[in-house]
């Protein structure tokens, strides 16, 4: 059989079957990069890009956004844009926010909504208590044009991190929060008129200096990538399943064919 085996034609046809095998493995290792997403962290993106809002969620859905997915070897960040109208007198503080150079202080969350519904924005970070109920009483009772009710009733573009809702704590204080919680937002501000049917389950961060933080003097929020488990996309693995078992039967068939052959060989010798 190994005489037969290393014959110019199986030669040529093992050549032919470790080309395909290489093709499918390759598919393979494409379908792998695919499949998995490493865990979210720290170390940043390479590539940043931008959604409309409605594209990627809607009032009352749940939240079901990945805002970090992979370009072949480039980790992905895709951020939201939208238009929406503020409601400062609605303003509140949530507290235990932790910048990316680890200073701890509050964001001033801000209800506004776009052409879709509700949304809750964070427009900036206060380092200290003080600072963060001085930011938050000018913001409530607007005293220049800036700030006016006519200024804010104009539609604002605004760019920044949709990311999701947490679980809801006690109250720290009137107008304080300990954590971002879109329900519990929703019972705390009634100019917005919000329901959970109108409303997106997500927050939007806004990471850019804008009119509320310029105005205010509030740091622009600097926010990494959440802690999150290994993503896995099934399909793709799947297929990079199918494709191995391509791979290994294309030089299972060689090896069934040659079989075939050395035994039809064997059986006329006998003859």
């Amino acid at each position: 059989m190994l005489k037969l085996a290393l014959s110019a034609k199986w030669l040529g046809a093992l050549l032919l079957c470790f080309l395909l095998a290489g093709i499918f493995a390759a598919l393979a290792q494409w379908q792998v990069t695919r499949s998995v997403i490493p865990n979210s962290d720290n170390a940043g993106w390479d590539i940043v890009q931008t959604q409309p809002i409605e594209e990627i969620a809607q009032p009352g859905e749940s939240y079901t956004f990945s805002e970090i997915s992979k370009s072949g070897k480039k980790k992905v960040l895709t951020e939201i844009t939208t238009n929406v109208v503020f409601y400062p007198s609605s303003a509140v503080l949530v507290a235990n926010r932790i910048q990316l150079d680890g200073k701890k202080g509050f964001w001033l969350v801000i209800p506004a909504h776009n052409s879709s519904g509700k949304l809750y924005v964070a427009v900036g970070f206060a380092k200290d208590e003080a600072t963060a109920n001085t930011v938050l009483a000018k913001v409530r009772t607007p005293s220049d044009v800036v700030m006016s009710h006519s200024a804010m009733s104009t539609f604002t573009p605004v760019q920044g991190r949709y990311i999701p809702s947490e679980a809801p704590e006690q109250q720290i204080a009137n107008g304080t929060l300990s954590s971002l919680s879109v329900a519990q937002l929703i019972n705390l501000t009634d100019e917005a008129q919000s329901t959970k049917s109108n409303t997106f389950t997500g927050a939007l961060v806004l990471t850019q200096a804008n009119k509320f933080s310029s105005r205010f003097n509030l740091q622009t929020i600097t926010i990494g990538l959440a802690k999150s488990e290994t993503q896995l996309n099934w399909l793709s693995a799947f297929y990079a399943i199918e494709w191995t078992v391509f791979a290994l039967f294309a030089l299972f068939i060689w090896w069934r064919l040659l079989s075939d052959a050395y035994l039809k060989q064997q059986s006329k010798i006998g003859e």
